[in-house]
């Protein structure tokens, strides 16, 4: 930690905050799913198969079923000819067993019939509606899918705290599994700070703004499972913002606030905070933009008060505090996956300390490339539009020269 002489705050190195509230939070309860509602949401327990998938031999393709060893020797100039016994198709099991000098005809996904152990295609042959002429030789097992060889009995399909895509889905669809315990979404109630808001519908008279940061933080909590409330926009008094944090108190996991928190005659919220029996352990992170918030715990609950300029609390938010919000939301991996980038365009914007870019992922030649937002103050908003990744320059000259190799994170 090191002291600002400015505002005579304590500044917490970034990593050493993050690591903080990662080590406060657990995990929210559980709750049992329906597999139509399990998208997106974070599985609290494994999940292993239960059976072979498929269950039995069938058919990947249209075509014929028989007896490998009929097809002895068999060529383009003298094919093997089988008789026909049968015709069946997906769902449906043959009739009678396949025996030597026999074949049966089959859909794509059918069950392999008692005595075949080889299919091939219907363009591979030439056939009649009670024979069938083989080209070639085969073996045993050839164009079979076998028991289990899409899933095995046992295995491991999706472990604790991975996220329900399609794919699992539809592999749970396919196990009969159709109602899976995940971890509840946390809500976060998120409060607005500050006289010269107004809401995003009306015009700002002279002086005012729209209080965008509501919804851009909704939106940034939506995109890591949680559910939001609005609890609603405190004046510039200790007052109304203890009333809010309250409320919050009361009814949500998290909450989340923005505005209040830097070292001016109405920045209220870490007063309120104490007030309302928070201890608050980090004042201030060393990082651009973001350095202003307040981090603070309370009857096991956390409070995040962010910054009122609208790209400096993303950019905490999502750097800083996203670890700690997916650990509490259920996420197995839940810390950011560092990976080394190389910036696309020279970058100004350096100097002493740490400071997060925003910009987009560009894969060219194999590298991975970071395409810096080409503005990154603290109140420029528009540069998060298709922002996906931050970069982390450290204690760098200014300006930091493109090719650069840095690491960074998705988001």
């Amino acid at each position: 930690m090191n002291v600002d002489d400015e505002r005579n705050i304590m500044i917490t190195d970034h990593r050493t905050a993050s690591g903080l509230l990662v080590k406060y939070v657990s995990t929210a309860g559980t709750e049992e799913k329906d597999i139509e509602e399990l998208y997106g949401r974070i599985l609290a327990v494994d999940i292993t198969a239960p059976e072979n998938v498929p269950c039995f031999r069938r058919s990947p393709y249209d075509g014929y079923a028989f007896k490998a060893s009929d097809t002895e020797n068999a060529c383009e100039e003298s094919p093997v000819i089988l008789d026909v016994t049968e015709n069946i198709r997906a769902g449906e099991v043959a009739k009678s067993r396949v025996i030597s000098g026999t074949a049966i005809r089959l859909m794509t996904g059918a069950m392999i019939p008692e005595g075949a152990d080889a299919v091939c295609m219907y363009e591979d042959t030439e056939y009649t509606e009670t024979t069938v002429a083989l080209k070639r030789e085969y073996h045993s097992g050839d164009n079979i899918i076998s028991p289990g060889e899409d899933i095995k009995e046992g295995t491991l399909i999706a472990g604790k705290g991975s996220v329900a895509d399609a794919g699992l889905t539809g592999t749970l669809a396919s196990l009969g599994i159709v109602k899976v315990s995940v971890y509840k979404k946390p809500l976060a109630g998120i409060i607005s700070t500050g006289d010269e808001l107004v809401d995003a519908h009306l015009a700002p008279t002279a002086g005012k703004i729209r209080n965008s940061n509501r919804y851009t933080i909704e939106a940034a909590l939506k995109g890591i499972g949680y559910d939001t409330v609005y609890l609603g926009h405190a004046k510039d008094s200790i007052e109304d913002t203890v009333r809010l944090i309250k409320r919050g108190q009361t009814e949500c996991d998290v909450i989340i606030s923005t505005g209040g928190v830097s070292a001016g005659d109405y920045d209220l919220v870490p007063e309120a905070m104490s007030g309302c029996g928070y201890e608050i352990p980090v004042r201030g992170v060393g990082m651009k933009p973001g350095m202003a918030c307040a981090y603070g715990f309370a009857n096991g609950k956390l409070m995040l008060a962010l910054s009122g300029n609208p790209a400096s609390s993303l950019t905490n938010l999502q750097c800083i505090c996203f670890p700690a919000l997916r650990k509490l939301a259920g996420y197995r991996e839940y810390e950011h996956r560092l990976i080394s980038m190389k910036l696309k365009e020279d970058c100004p914007k350096a100097g002493r300390g740490t400071r997060f870019i925003r910009g987009h992922i560009e894969y060219e030649n194999g590298e991975v490339y970071l395409s810096a937002s080409p503005e990154q103050g603290n109140a420029v908003m528009s540069s998060a539009i298709g922002c996906n990744a931050y970069g982390i320059l450290s204690d760098m000259k200014a300006p930091v020269m493109r090719g650069t190799v840095i690491s960074g994170f998705c988001v």
